[in-house]
């Protein structure tokens, strides 16, 4: 064969050498808490940043991945919107790669979401006031309370009424609720109380529902007049 060229040592060839890896990162807070409720888990948004201009980023999404692409755009930043319904709850690892346009391979980036999709609980305590009744020296403190499964410090939302007084009791240990509200604004009748609350993942609980009666109307009483017919009582009429 032909012998290379020589390269003459007045004229030497130079080379560029570039050994340093892209950088490569997940953003933090992913849906803005790293968790997925119920209603988010078909649209999740995986993204994050890397000086890789115009290269391929590769997500793996899970302990059997779903593995998703996402182009980096100008001015480092990468996205993409993956359906993660098919995982189960729990922990779900996401790693992402990267290789620049030279060949050099970024360090891994790695982060975790927490998938949760299952509603809580919530219920009104039955007998309300002892009895679901309000009467006129009840109705300025009317204790409502309840449970739910839902985490620590949670708010629940009680609508109490038409148009509704609205009330926000906070769940505390045991998934336990109360508040104490007056309801002297609204007209005796039967009154409507509903709950609602949803867990830190941002699943809804099904709403609850219950009555209570309010029947602040004092009833009357009166002495007959002209008792024995004269209001006199004689000695025949004492006995």
């Amino acid at each position: 064969g032909n012998p290379a060229p020589r390269v003459h040592p007045d004229n030497p060839r130079i080379v560029e050498k570039d050994a340093a890896p892209p950088t490569l990162a997940i953003d933090d807070l992913l849906m803005d808490d790293d968790i997925v409720n119920n209603s988010e888990q078909d649209s999740v948004v995986i993204s994050g940043t890397s000086d890789a201009e115009g290269q391929t980023v590769t997500l793996r999404i899970g302990s059997t991945p779903i593995i998703a692409t996402a182009t980096v755009t100008v001015g480092g930043v990468w996205k993409d919107t993956v359906d993660i319904s098919s995982l189960a709850e729990g922990d779900i690892i996401i790693t992402a790669d990267v290789t620049n346009q030279i060949g050099n391979v970024a360090i891994q980036a790695t982060d975790t979401l927490v998938k949760d999709i299952v509603p809580p609980s919530i219920a009104i305590d039955d007998l309300l006031m002892g009895d679901d009744r309000v009467n006129n020296s009840e109705q300025g403190s009317v204790v409502f309370s309840g449970t739910t499964n839902a985490e620590n410090d949670q708010i629940v939302t009680l609508r109490i009424g038409s148009p509704p007084i609205i009330a926000n009791p906070i769940v505390t240990v045991g998934g336990v609720w109360t508040h104490t509200q007056d309801i002297s604004s609204l007209a005796d009748d039967t009154i409507t109380v509903t709950a609602d609350v949803s867990d830190l993942a941002g699943n809804p609980a099904t709403q609850d529902t219950t009555v209570i009666n309010k029947d602040t109307t004092l009833p009357t009483l009166a002495i007959d007049d002209l008792l024995m017919g004269d209001d006199r009582v004689n000695n025949s009429e004492q006995g």
